[in-house]
C-alpha cells in the first residue's frame, strides 16, 4: 500500500513538473500594450509558410534546415508582430475604416492564391498530404486578409496626405545611375569572359583537368557534388539557347568554349547518357551580374514615385511603434530553440 501511494504522489509531482516545464517553455516573447504574444504564438505564425513544403509523412522526418528556418522566421515574426499593430494603432488613431469592397477584394484574392497553391501542391502530393498542409494554414487566412486590408488603408492614407511631386532632376540622376550602373557591368562581364576562355584552354591543353577546374574556379551552386550539372530532357534545356544549339553536334567527352547559360557562362562537358531522350553534362560556371533595365523618364518617375511612398509608409510605421507599450518580460524573446515538435 505504501509503494502504491509513494508510486501516486510521484507522478503527481511528475506532471507537475511537467506542466511548469510546458508553461516555462511558453514564454511571453513580446507585450505589446499589454497584449501578450507567446512562443507558442510566434511559432504558430512563423511555421505557416514552412508548412506547406511539408506533407503529412514529414512530421516525422524533419530535416535540420527546416529547423533553422523555423528559427529564423520566429525571431522575425516578433518584429513583423510589432509592425502588425503599429498599422492598427494608427488605423485607430486616424478613425479609418476598411471598406467592405476592399476585404472582398482581398478575400477573392487569397482565394485565388490558395486555389492556385492547391493545384500545384495536388500534382506534388497526395490529397491527404494537401489536407494537412492547407488545414494547418487556414486558421490564418482571415487574420492575414485583415493584416493586409489594414495596411492597405494606412498606405492610401500616408500617400494622399504627402501629395508626393517627384522632381525632374531625380529622374535625369536616375537613368544616368542606371547608365554608370551597365557600364561597370559591361566591364565586368568582358573580364569574366576572358577569365573562363582562359580556363577552357587550360582545359583543352591538358594544364588543368576538368575537376580541378571546377573546384578552383567554378561558382556553380552544385559545386558540394563535384562539377556534374546534371541529367536534362529536350524540354528541360528549352531555356538554354546555348547549350540547344550544341547538342546536334557534341559527342561525350566533348569540352565547349564558354557558352552563354542561365545566370552566367558554362564551360560544358557532355557526359554519357542514361537513354536516347536525355542529355548529361558536367559544367564549369562564371556567374554574370544581370544589367539593370534601362527606363524612359515616365518609367523612372513611377520607380521613384513608388520608393518614395515605401519610404513614407516604412516611416510610418516606425512612428507609430515608438507610439507602442513594448515589453520583453521573460527576457527571452530572442532565445528560439526549435525541436521537431514544434512543426508538429
Amino acid at each position: 500500500m505504501k509503494r502504491i501511494v509513494v508510486l501516486l504522489v510521484a507522478t503527481v509531482f511528475a506532471f507537475a513538473a511537467l506542466a511548469e516545464a510546458g508553461q516555462t517553455n511558453n514564454f511571453v516573447a513580446v507585450r505589446i500594450d499589454g497584449k501578450d504574444l507567446r512562443r507558442s504564438d510566434v511559432v504558430r505564425n512563423a511555421k505557416v509558410a514552412l508548412l506547406l513544403n511539408m506533407n503529412k509523412a514529414r512530421k516525422t522526418k524533419i530535416r535540420n534546415h527546416e529547423i533553422q528556418i523555423l528559427e529564423r522566421n520566429c525571431r522575425a515574426s516578433v518584429g513583423r508582430e510589432i509592425s502588425r499593430a503599429a498599422v492598427a494603432r494608427y488605423v485607430e488613431d486616424r478613425k479609418l475604416s476598411v471598406p467592405t469592397n476592399v476585404l472582398k477584394r482581398l478575400t477573392r484574392r487569397f482565394e485565388m492564391q490558395y486555389g492556385a497553391m492547391s493545384r500545384k501542391l495536388r500534382r506534388m502530393h497526395k490529397v491527404d498530404d494537401l489536407k494537412y498542409m492547407l488545414g494547418k494554414n487556414a486558421f490564418r487566412v482571415d487574420e492575414m486578409i485583415m493584416e493586409s486590408a489594414l495596411f492597405e488603408v494606412m498606405t492610401n492614407d500616408v500617400i494622399s496626405a504627402a501629395n508626393i511631386v517627384i522632381p525632374d532632376d531625380l529622374i535625369v540622376e536616375r537613368i544616368e545611375q542606371i547608365k554608370r550602373a551597365n557600364e561597370r557591368i559591361a566591364a565586368t562581364n568582358a573580364y569574366v569572359f576572358a577569365k573562363a576562355t582562359n580556363v577552357w584552354q587550360k582545359i583543352v591543353s591538358g594544364e588543368l583537368t576538368f575537376e580541378d577546374a571546377a573546384s578552383k574556379y567554378s561558382e556553380d551552386e552544385y559545386i558540394e557534388n563535384g562539377c556534374e550539372w546534371g541529367c536534362f530532357t529536350l524540354d528541360q534545356l528549352q531555356g538554354e539557347s546555348g547549350v540547344l544549339a550544341l547538342l546536334p553536334t557534341i559527342k561525350p567527352g566533348d569540352i565547349t568554349p564558354p557558352i552563354e547559360s542561365d545566370q552566367g557562362l558554362a564551360i560544358l562537358r557532355k557526359d554519357e547518357d542514361d537513354n536516347d531522350k536525355t542529355y548529361s553534362f558536367s559544367r564549369v560556371f562564371f556567374r554574370l551580374p544581370y544589367f539593370y533595365e534601362e527606363e524612359t523618364p515616365d518609367q523612372a518617375r513611377a520607380v521613384l514615385y513608388e520608393q518614395k511612398c515605401a519610404g513614407l509608409v516604412q516611416s510610418t510605421i516606425k512612428e507609430n511603434i515608438e507610439k507602442l507599450k513594448i515589453e520583453y518580460p521573460d527576457g527571452t524573446n530572442l532565445v528560439w530553440k526549435i525541436t521537431p515538435q514544434d512543426l508538429k
